[in-house]
């Protein structure tokens, strides 16, 4: 009896079907989830104000006197001094000698000038702004016009005759080379060669700027007739020397 009661309990123990069970072994097929409260973040810290930018203002610029104006002239000639670069609120100008042929426009910003005689003539410029003042003193020379020379010579002429027409720099420099290259040339023998190649020379350089030289041109023309008349002027050599003090005259101008 004992042994077949050991073979049914362990049938009991082994078999799926729970026959002999004396409690409900069955588990839920599902555990209940568990529910994790939501975590607040905390909340954001304060952002202090952004402070106002402080502009210093900036430092008031002192009065400071710039003038454009030459340092020599000519009688009779229309000087212009302008100051209208300056840093300044206001203007006040002395002439010395004082004359009347001295005007200031523009509210002292420019002014002009003309002398009539020659001398050097100083010209007082202050300035103010914001309570600070600046003062230059300029110079300005006025040149006459030279003593007419008692010679005959080319290198005092020609500048006493273009005082009146003040002939622009370049073209004197290059007539001077034109007539230089001519008294350098050994094919020139006659003096209706040296006239012919002279002319046609210089109308070639100066073109339309040919009357405007005529004053100058005839005067040489005129001293080289006086001294052809006088035997000074007759062979090559003669002109070749006048040639090169012609060139001399109007580089010196």
């Amino acid at each position: 009896m004992r042994i077949f009661a050991s073979i049914a309990l362990l049938i009991c123990l082994t078999s799926a079907t729970t026959l002999c069970a004396q409690e409900d072994w069955t588990f839920p097929e599902t555990a209940p989830a568990t529910t994790i409260a939501p975590v607040t973040p905390p909340a954001p810290l304060p952002v202090p104000p952004t402070p106002p930018v402080v502009v210093a203002d900036p430092i008031p610029a002192e009065a400071k006197v710039v003038l454009d104006a030459p340092s020599s002239c000519r009688i009779g000639e229309l000087v212009r001094l302008d100051a209208s670069e300056s840093v300044a609120d206001s203007f006040k100008w002395l002439l010395i000698p004082d004359s009347d042929d001295f005007l200031v426009y523009d509210d002292g910003r420019r002014a002009v000038f003309s002398a009539r005689a020659p001398g050097e003539f100083r010209f007082v410029l202050a300035v103010a702004k914001g309570g600070s003042i600046d003062v230059i003193t300029h110079l300005i020379r006025v040149i006459g016009p030279p003593d007419e020379p008692e010679s005959d010579d080319f290198v005092e002429l020609i500048p006493f005759w273009n005082w009146t027409l003040d002939l622009p720099e370049d073209e004197l420099a290059a007539i001077a080379d034109n007539f230089a290259s001519l008294a350098a040339r050994d094919d020139l023998v006659t003096p209706e060669q040296w006239i012919k190649e002279t002319v046609e020379s210089n109308r070639a350089i100066l073109g339309d700027r040919i009357e405007a030289w005529a004053p100058l041109l005839d005067q040489i023309g005129k001293m080289l007739v006086e001294k052809a008349q006088s035997g000074a002027l007759v062979t090559p050599e003669d002109h070749k020397r006048e040639w090169e003090r012609i060139a001399e005259g109007l580089k010196s101008c």
